[in-house]
């Protein structure tokens, strides 16, 4: 029997792997009281709620399966005179190796095989040979075999699909003056000065696929196209490309055949998800409190991470020198959306609103709470610390012709329309079609949605003074 079986994400779930963050030990000799305590209790509350994860899907049949971590490595063993002493698999950055706590990164199954596109722990690995060894395909290209030609191409199709209006032009992003721009736009053009080059080393990510049976939903902002189409999956997918600058699963979930839930409105999804329901759970995720510490941090984090509780100058170094692969750019994910469906009929998520509730009870769908306190400082939610071996079901054609007929080029891959009608921050041009009178009442309900949250923005700023804080209904910026 095949151990790896994947056609869609609503299908039943038997088999998933549980990632693991380091124990509170392994901090035990960090120095400073502030610095360990804070990550000692990351650790240990991490673990607690993995640990109840673990049992509510064991409580649903699934069997789990967790990389092994050596309980006596300790943190210094990465130290020395002050400095990282360990390279990241790719040689880009001194970092203590990030613990196998998001396996969803790493790969992916697909067609009865698990594809692995990113090197990670070792724990990953050894976990998954020990699973089933036979059936793996790695994927991961060396960005060295390609041209510079070809990586400033893929350098300035990620610049297109993250920068916004108030971003320099790509000529200038490297040099241009931002002082004066919004905090949010300072924030997003640093990390993209720091990062982008970086994040081109995978060639494909495997949390930009999604597989919902016939059809392969790829984030094509970062990865050389033609070369991804010749991979042999051992079927014929239909292709549908999408710009959403990010993790999939950050960004929507199809959690049921016909029903989606996003932080994108229903327009985005006309082309690739025809027919489907949509719910919008845009910016649900962060509360106030978050709201609160971006804004007090907002020179020194810039919103990559957010941690509960006391923080420093100090901690915040401390993360930025030695754990930089641990963080990731929780501001622009929305964990309300970031979720785990056991089957078409149940969910586990993270946050509850009153409008998911409704949308889940409208399908039919029950909702079970399991709490990740430290999402906001992995940037990884349910669904980012898990990875699905086998679920059951076969490969259908959700879509079958002529659903999407007008929209595939005689290459099979499904055309998408774009233009800048449902912008997002930092997500780039997204699909527009014609939008039905239902679609612009929904968005005009979602404004006054939005509204409330802008309201609210203020009233923080006017407790706490300083800078203006400026909500644009769609995001809001600091």
């Amino acid at each position: 029997m095949n151990k790896y079986n994947y056609w869609a994400p609503f299908h039943k779930l038997k088999t998933t792997i549980l990632g693991k963050f380091y124990s509170p030990e392994f901090f035990e000799n960090v120095e400073n009281d502030l610095i360990r305590s804070n990550l000692q209790r990351i650790a240990e509350e991490t673990e607690e709620d993995l640990l109840n994860y673990k049992s509510v899907l064991e409580s649903a049949g699934v069997r789990v399966i967790r990389p092994y971590l050596d309980p006596n490595d300790r943190i210094e063993r990465y130290l020395q005179d002050g400095m990282v002493n360990n390279i990241n698999p790719f040689g880009r950055v001194r970092t203590v190796p990030r613990a196998p706590l998001q396996p969803r990164d790493f790969a992916l199954v697909i067609n009865g095989k698990l594809h692995i596109t990113h090197g990670d722990h070792a724990a990953l690995f050894d976990l998954v040979d020990e699973y089933n060894k036979e059936d793996q395909v790695v994927l991961d290209w060396e960005l060295d075999s390609f041209s510079e030609e070809k990586k400033n191409k893929l350098y300035r199709q990620y610049y297109n699909t993250r920068k916004t209006k108030d971003w320099p032009s790509f000529e200038d992003i490297h040099t241009a003056d931002i002082s004066k721009k919004d905090p949010m736009t300072q924030m997003e053009v640093e990390y993209f000065r720091k990062y982008a080059r970086q994040s081109m080393v995978h060639m494909i990510k495997a949390p930009c696929i999604s597989i919902v049976g016939k059809d392969m939903i790829v984030e094509g902002a970062l990865f050389d196209q033609d070369k991804f189409q010749e991979i042999d999956w051992g079927y014929e997918p239909r292709y549908n490309l999408i710009n959403i600058g990010g993790h999939a699963d950050g960004c929507y979930r199809p959690i049921k055949q016909g029903v989606i839930i996003s932080i994108f409105p229903p327009s985005k999804y006309v082309g690739t998800y025809p027919g489907w329901d949509v719910c919008e759970l845009f910016n649900t995720g962060k509360h106030t409190d978050i709201i609160k510490q971006f804004y007090k941090w907002r020179g020194a984090i810039g919103g990559r991470w957010y941690v509960d509780g006391e923080i420093n100058k100090q901690f915040i170094d401390y993360v930025d020198n030695y754990l930089s692969e641990f963080v990731g750019f929780t501001v622009e994910t929305d964990f309300d959306v970031n979720c785990m469906s056991l089957d078409g009929d149940n969910i586990l998520v993270s946050g509850l609103t009153d409008k998911a509730k409704n949308f889940f009870k409208k399908h039919k769908i029950e909702p079970t709470l399991v709490p990740f306190r430290h999402r906001h400082f992995h940037d990884g939610g349910l669904h980012c610390v898990t990875l699905d071996l086998y679920r059951e079901g076969e490969m259908e054609d959700y879509w079958p012709h002529p659903a999407k007929e007008h929209l595939i080029g005689s290459d099979g891959t499904v055309r998408l329309n774009s233009g800048n009608k449902y912008r997002r921050r930092g997500f780039g041009d997204q699909t527009t079609l014609n939008e039905t009178l239902d679609e612009y009442n929904y968005r005009n309900e979602e404004a006054r949605e939005k509204f409330e949250l802008e309201k609210e923005l203020r009233r923080i700023e006017k407790e706490g003074g300083g800078e203006t804080l400026h909500a644009r209904g769609q995001w809001w910026s600091i």
